[in-house]
């Protein structure tokens, strides 16, 4: 047998019982031309007291999460290669709001963020954290109450009108944070606030969203978005990262980039409420000059004894057709 037979053989086998490339990114309604891009985000939020609705939200597992990969390469966490959190483990203070709002009449939409898709998402268009088709959880109007909003009031303290959010890097790639997506519903009461902030907090310590043309981090409290409702009305945000910064960021592989929902303007314990709330945006590549990339699409590496066993494999079945 000659060594190209051989080769071609071995490669025929490995490409037969290796997984096949696969990418999980968000599907192309959405992804605006960037068949890379990846999105994880939060369609109902978890009770920091189970059953409890005015105990605040402790939510560290993500509805949709489109990084999900049944056969990690590299550095992951549980086979994801983006996480989040919501509340106690999303910064140092930790601020949660209120809690959970339970009614599908309002938010739960369709879209994370601008119902123009894109620079909006459809819920659709992205996986579930395990893997399984998107799902819109709970629609607006819809038969059953299963669906939730992240809601914010003044009833037992002013910290109740804090929420703070990460985004953690598990890979070994750098993500580019490119938007920020989120659906908020201001002043549906006289007594509700009726003005929002999204702000980037710089005191955690591995909160480290990096300025790409500075090469620094991004300031504490840097304002990413600021809105006033002078009466009931719901904004479907897609805040673009560098159109803020005027320039592109960067999460590094292990750290995390946290935010703070702060809402004012309160006049009594009235409440204003958050949903479907979403980060994307791209994986790079260091060792290749930060070139795209998708981590679910990286095929894992057979080991030395699995490469033997496939060998063996190839020359039996060659050897056999011979004879």
């Amino acid at each position: 047998m000659s060594k190209n037979i051989f080769t071609l053989t071995l490669a025929m086998i490995m490409s037969a019982c290796l997984p096949a490339i696969a990418s999980a990114a968000v599907m192309g309604a959405s992804n605006g031309g960037n068949p890379l891009l990846h999105a994880v985000g939060y369609q109902t939020f978890e009770n920091s007291i189970s059953g409890n609705n005015n105990s605040g939200i402790a939510d560290d597992t993500a509805d949709s999460n489109s990084t999900f990969d049944p056969t990690p390469v590299g550095s992951n966490n549980g086979g994801l290669y983006l996480t989040t959190s919501i509340g106690p483990n999303a910064s140092g203070s930790g601020w949660d709001g209120r809690g959970q709002n339970r009614s599908t009449n309002f938010l739960n939409g369709p879209d994370f963020g601008n119902s123009s898709s894109p620079p909006g998402i459809e819920i659709l268009d992205v996986t579930l954290a395990d893997g399984s088709p998107g799902v819109r959880i709970g629609p607006n109007g819809g038969p059953t109450n299963t669906g939730s909003s992240w809601k914010f009031s003044q009833l037992d303290s002013p910290n109740q009108l804090l929420g703070d959010i990460s985004i953690t890097n598990e890979s070994d790639y750098a993500f580019r944070l490119e938007r920020i997506h989120f659906d908020a519903r201001g002043k549906p009461a006289a007594t509700s606030p009726d003005t929002l902030d999204l702000l980037y907090l710089a005191s955690p310590a591995n909160s480290n969203l990096r300025n790409v043309s500075t090469g620094t981090e991004v300031a504490n409290l840097k304002n990413f978005y600021s809105n006033t409702w002078a009466s009931v009305g719901i904004e479907n945000v897609s805040v673009s990262v560098s159109g803020v910064l005027g320039s592109a960021s960067r999460i590094n592989p292990g750290e995390s980039a946290s935010f703070r929902f702060r809402w004012s303007g309160a006049t009594g314990n009235g409440e204003a409420q958050l949903d479907n709330i979403a980060f994307a945006g791209t994986f790079l590549d260091p060792s290749n000059g930060f070139a795209p990339i998708d981590p679910v699409a990286v095929t894992p590496i057979p080991e030395p004894s699995a490469l033997m066993l496939l060998s063996m494999a190839g020359l039996a079945a060659v050897c056999r057709r011979r004879n």
